[in-house]
C-alpha cells in the first residue's frame, strides 16, 4: 500500500499487536518505554494470548490489555477478523505490529489504524505504511525496537522489564522459605529440544551446595513437574521443586533474590534477567546472538554444530540434540564465574 502520512503529534491512541509467547513479549517491552517516552499523552493498548499478560501487569507503559484468545475458536480467520473490527471502531491513531505473521497483519486490516508500521515477516509487509524485513541477525530487542524508530521514538531503553508489587515479593520469600541464599534453575522450555537434561540440573544442584554453599530451587510450569522432580532425585535431596505452584509474577519475585539462575533459552531465562538476577544461558538449537539474556549479568554456554540454528521442529543429528551436549563440568565453570563477577547481588 502506498505509505500514508504520518502526524506524529496526533497520536492518542497507539495499538502493539505481539501475539505470541511469555519470553516474546517480556522481550517487547522496551518498544512499549520507546512509545511511551515518546508519545507521552497517548493510550497505549496491547494485544496478546492470555498466557503472556502478567507480564504486563504493573507496566507503566501500558494502559490496557487486549486478549485475543479469550474464546473458543480464535484460530479462526473469522474470530480474527471480527476482533480486528473491533479494533476499528476504536479509530487507533498509530500501529505497531511486532508479530509480523499472517493473524496480526489480517487483524490489522480489519482494525484500519491511521498509519501502521512493523515487521514483514510473513511476505506482508505492503500492507503496512512503512516496514521493516526479517532478519536473523542482531538481538531481537534491537530488532523490535526498530519497529519504535519508524516513527521517531527514542529506543534508549533496551532492557526488558517486569514491574512487581510488594505483595507479590512476599508471596515468593514465603515460598522461597528460610533456607539461606539459592540458585534458581529452570529444566522446562516450551520446545523439547532447548531443554538439557534434567538429571544434569540434578548433578549441577549438588555442586553448587558442595562449592557455593546455595540450595537449589527448581521451577517451571505444572508441565515440568516432572522434569523436576527428576532433577531433585538427581540431586540427592539437595534441591526442592516448586514447579506448578507459582503464577508468572510469584516466578518473578522468588527469581529475584535469587544468587543466579540457570535455564535453557524459555520465558524464566528472560524473566530472571529482567528482574536483574545474574542468569547462566544454555543455548542449542536457538542461537545467544539473538536471544541472550538482556537486562542482567549472564554467562552463555552453547552448542553450534553446522546445523544450529534450526528450526526446531526435529533434530536430525546422529548424536541427539546440540544442548545434550553441554556438560554439567561446563556450566558449574560458567556458574562459578558468575558467582565471582555477581558476590554483592
Amino acid at each position: 500500500m502506498k505509505e500514508r502520512e504520518f502526524h506524529p503529534g496526533s497520536v492518542r491512541s497507539i495499538l502493539v499487536l505481539r501475539l505470541y509467547f511469555i519470553g516474546d513479549v517480556l522481550l517487547s517491552t522496551p518498544v512499549l518505554a520507546a512509545l511511551r517516552d515518546t508519545f507521552t499523552d497517548a493510550r497505549i493498548t496491547v494485544v496478546l494470548k492470555r498466557r503472556a499478560a502478567e507480564v504486563l501487569e504493573r507496566n507503566p507503559d501500558v494502559d490496557e490489555v487486549l486478549l485475543y484468545d479469550a474464546v473458543p475458536g480464535y484460530h479462526s480467520p473469522v474470530w480474527t477478523a471480527r476482533f480486528g473490527l473491533g479494533l476499528r471502531r476504536r479509530r487507533f491513531d498509530l500501529a505497531v505490529d511486532l508479530t509480523g505473521d499472517f493473524r496480526s497483519s489480517w487483524m490489522l486490516v480489519a482494525a484500519d489504524p491511521a498509519y501502521r508500521v512493523g515487521f514483514n515477516h510473513a511476505g506482508l509487509g505492503f500492507l503496512l505504511d512503512r516496514s521493516i524485513p526479517y532478519r536473523a541477525d542482531g538481538h531481537v530487542v534491537d530488532h523490535l525496537l526498530k519497529a519504535a524508530a519508524l516513527v521517531g521514538a527514542e529506543t534508549d531503553r533496551t532492557e526488558p522489564r517486569i514491574h512487581l508489587a510488594e505483595g507479590e515479593l512476599r508471596t515468593a520469600s514465603d515460598l522461597a522459605g528460610g533456607g539461606g541464599p539459592y540458585v534458581a534453575m529452570a529444566p522446562g522450555a516450551n520446545n523439547p529440544l532447548r531443554r538439557w537434561p534434567a538429571e544434569r540440573y540434578g548433578g549441577l544442584a549438588r555442586r553448587a551446595l558442595e562449592s557455593h554453599g546455595l540450595r537449589t530451587i527448581f521451577v517451571g510450569s505444572p508441565t515440568d513437574r516432572s522434569l523436576c522432580s527428576r532433577a531433585v532425585s538427581a540431586s540427592d535431596g539437595t534441591g526442592v521443586s516448586l514447579a506448578g505452584r507459582t503464577s508468572l509474577r510469584t516466578l518473578a519475585g522468588l527469581l529475584g533474590p535469587a544468587r543466579a539462575f540457570v535455564g535453557s533459552d524459555s520465558g524464566p531465562l528472560h524473566i530472571a534477567a529482567a528482574v536483574g538476577t545474574p542468569v547462566v544461558g544454555l543455548y542449542g538449537p536457538n542461537t545467544p546472538d539473538r536471544f541472550s539474556p538482556r537486562g542482567a549479568p549472564a554467562e552463555v554456554v552453547a552448542r553450534r554444530p553446522p546445523c544450529s540454528p534450526c528450526g526446531q521442529r526435529r533434530c536430525t543429528r546422529d548424536a541427539g540434540p546440540c544442548v545434550e551436549a553441554i556438560s554439567v563440568d561446563e556450566v558449574e565453570a560458567a556458574l562459578d564465574r558468575l558467582l565471582a563477577r555477581t558476590k554483592e547481588h
